[in-house]
């Protein structure tokens, strides 16, 4: 109950600020939204074009304003089991990347921390005219991870990679943890990805004490 009234705050608050959300893991539908967003590219992690997602394994939230598809983000489970986060990375991104071994080093903080069921968020992406709206992007992004915890409750650890120019963002995105410059890949790096990237992350716990003790931060003003 606690999730989804958080959610329908989450929700409420976007809609006073003008925008809507659609949510969906319709991957016929949601190849034709990403269309809309007008993304560049698509990440190999979450290109429906190179992965076979099914059904409870994906989904995305997409930003929706006047009714124009205008941004979202992607989540997917990531079980590990008993493998190491370091070994999945190594081994997924010689697949996605068609490289071999282009992932030299892991930030040990992350290595020594994650592991178990995760969800990782990717693929966020808004119309130019977003620059700069922090509320609606504080809005967006936390609703997709209360959405994420709906959706796969057993999770142990949720992150993301981001730019380090956007590792202000950090809390506007909701996540308690960040460890910087993440991943070092070999030379050369995949397309877009750099050892500056930074992994914003947080454990059950983390969300569980958000939910706890309600929200001690205010929405921003603009």
């Amino acid at each position: 109950m606690d999730l989804t009234e958080r959610a329908a705050l989450h929700l409420a608050r976007l809609k006073k600020l003008g925008y809507d959300v659609v949510a969906s893991d319709d991957f016929a539908e949601i190849e034709r939204l990403v269309q809309q967003t007008g993304k560049p590219f698509r990440s190999p992690m979450f290109d429906l074009r190179r992965n076979d997602f099914h059904k409870g394994q994906a989904f995305w939230l997409f930003l929706v304003c006047d009714g124009e598809v205008i941004g979202g983000v992607a989540a997917k489970q990531v079980a590990l089991g008993a493998e190491s986060f370091w070994n999945y990375m190594q081994r997924v991104s010689e697949r996605q990347f068609d490289m071999d071994a282009p992932l030299r080093a892991m930030a040990a903080p992350i290595g020594e921390r994650v592991r178990g069921n995760l969800v990782y968020f990717g693929e966020l992406h808004f119309a130019e005219r977003m620059r700069g709206r922090r509320s609606v992007l504080r809005e967006h992004s936390r609703l997709a991870i209360v959405l994420a915890a709906m959706t796969w409750p057993d999770f142990d650890w949720m992150y993301a990679l981001i730019p380090y120019e956007h590792r202000s963002l950090q809390d506007v995105y909701g996540f308690a943890m960040i460890t910087h410059h993440a991943l070092t890949w070999c030379d050369p790096a995949p397309y877009l990805y750099r050892n500056d990237l930074a992994m914003v992350y947080s454990a059950k716990v983390d969300l569980l004490h958000q939910l706890a003790v309600g929200e001690t931060d205010q929405p921003a003003k603009h």
